[in-house]
């Protein structure tokens, strides 16, 4: 059985708080452990006063006494160094592991002999000892990572993998355990999510658990740390602040790749803002006019009827725009493969009718994120015409269905998760970018599904091949949602839909999250 090394640096926390950290250690389930707490001397006598009592009490307490403050970096390399565990485990001054936290760590580690870091769920705790806003972690999501530090509690890292990457770096307080997981992530053989909340994070006056911005001098280092990661990773990339308080990563163009853009349509006229619009030419207009992004082309998918158009469309003269007849009963994800056959991009960007570009850079981010390894699909945020979230990315849970669908664009959803870029099940066809070698190996939009859940069953396809989606709210667009369609689902729509994918429903382990 692994020995397991806490670590905890201590300065100044209030004492009930502290009293609640050792006794959540000293009553761990799993008893093969030592805790190596740093007082990072504090000014506050019964600190130590508390720390050395429990030294006395139980000698698997190593108390190290700085007698020069160092800050929260030296003091945690502190404990590291004294650490003599096969892993190393994370736990602030103020905070609480669960009294099975270490024994489910070392049963997941048991299991899986090459686990260089594991990070469990988490909850909140407030003064009085109630938690609340329970953390429901995804599967490790390397995408989700650059804009949170959703990993952080509870850490546990392999001590080899903590030397190898040479431990907690100064320079970055506040976020030192946010640079030591990019880099440890970049490093580590496997890394487990445990979907169990193992850790109690302290919410109370001044905490960053309390408030997000407690600490600017964090946010700085955060930055940083991203920063330097996607460098390290061969990733180009810009790193900012979300209105949120999250980091936004919009990653840059390697390549002027061509697009194809594919757009089905009958060419309907339907009121927009006010406005009686031809849905495709409004759509067409806006790329033009809009995207910055030059090596691209517009492939539209027209319905004709004995060699004439349905409807009559005035497009643009542009040299970017081709039209391809189809003439055959309707059929969506039919449409979609004839416009990817008569195109010639290596990337393939499939549009609705009724949307609407509004972001010069939207192609450039789409394009961008197919860069990361082994992303197969990238959506954008849709918007509806009021300004309400359309679609945030796919979800399993209960069953498939938009994320976000009429909540407002200004929310950052539950733990963040309409502010960052991150891995999801699905995204919506109105507008989903796909390498064409990729759309071609897997074999385009099935015809088995002329309406709906056409996108869905192309993502399960992704996913079962090992390959990734990725949904992103660094750019969005306008989808005047099913202004050119019947939105009902058919009942066989369904059925189609359970008989090929029902072991998918009800699991998402890229959106666990639940308050």
């Amino acid at each position: 059985m692994p020995l397991i090394s806490i670590v905890t640096p201590v300065y100044n926390p209030p004492l009930q708080a502290l009293r609640s950290c050792i006794n959540s250690v000293l009553s761990q389930s799993y008893q093969d452990w030592e805790w190596c707490v740093v007082d990072d001397c504090s000014t506050d006598p019964k600190v130590l006063k508390l720390l050395r009592k429990a030294a006395r009490k139980n000698k698997r307490v190593r108390l190290v006494e700085r007698k020069v403050n160092g800050g929260i970096v030296a003091a945690s390399q502190d404990g590291l160094d004294i650490s003599t565990g096969e892993f190393i485990a994370l736990l602030d001054h103020d905070d609480e592991l669960h009294i099975h936290a270490l024994k489910e760590v070392v049963l997941r580690i048991n299991s899986e002999p090459e686990v260089d870091y594991l990070y469990s769920d988490e909850d909140k705790i407030d003064a009085e000892g109630n938690h609340f806003d329970v953390f429901r972690k995804p599967d490790f999501d390397p995408i989700r990572l650059l804009g949170q530090n959703y990993c952080c509690h509870l850490s546990v890292f392999r001590s080899s993998l903590l030397d190898k990457i040479g431990g907690f770096r100064a320079g970055f307080e506040g976020s030192q355990d946010f640079d030591l997981i990019l880099r440890a992530s970049e490093q580590a053989r496997t890394i487990v999510h445990i979907p169990k909340v193992l850790y109690h994070w302290r919410a109370i006056p001044g905490s960053a658990a309390a408030v997000t911005n407690a600490k600017p001098y964090a946010l700085e280092s955060a930055l940083r740390a991203v920063n330097e990661h996607v460098n390290r990773i061969g990733i180009q990339a810009e790193v900012t602040q979300t209105e949120t308080g999250y980091l936004a990563v919009l990653p840059k163009v390697v390549s002027q790749k061509k697009v194809s853009i594919i757009i089905p349509t009958r060419g309907d006229k339907k009121r927009v803002w006010g406005v009686h619009t031809c849905l495709v030419a409004n759509a067409v207009e806006s790329i033009l006019a809009v995207t910055s992004y030059q090596n691209y082309e517009i492939v539209v998918v027209q319905d004709f009827v004995n060699g004439n158009p349905t409807n009559h469309v005035d497009f643009p003269l542009d040299q970017k725009i081709r039209i391809i007849p189809y003439d055959a009963p309707f059929n969506f994800s039919d449409k979609c493969n004839t416009g990817v056959k008569g195109s010639d991009g290596d990337v393939v960007v499939l549009l609705n009718d009724d949307v609407q570009i509004v972001d010069p850079h939207w192609l450039d981010t789409l394009v961008a994120f197919l860069e990361f390894p082994d992303v197969a699909m990238v959506g954008p945020l849709l918007l509806l015409e009021d300004g309400r979230i359309q679609s945030a990315g796919h979800t399993n849970i209960p069953t498939p269905h938009n994320l976000g669908s009429g909540e407002s664009s200004k929310s950052g959803g539950l733990f963040g998760q309409y502010s960052i870029s991150r891995r999801v099940t699905g995204v919506t066809a109105a507008c989903a970018a796909i390498p064409r070698s990729i759309y071609e190996e897997l074999g385009g939009f099935s015809v088995d599904f002329p309406a709906c859940f056409n996108d869905l069953d192309f993502g399960y396809k992704i996913l079962e091949s090992g390959k990734h989606i990725v949904w992103t709210p660094m750019t969005k667009l306008y989808h005047f949602e099913s202004l050119t369609r019947d939105p009902t689902v058919q009942p066989h729509e369904m059925q189609m839909l359970e008989r090929r994918w029902k072991r998918m429903f009800g699991k998402d382990q890229y959106t666990r999250q639940s308050a």
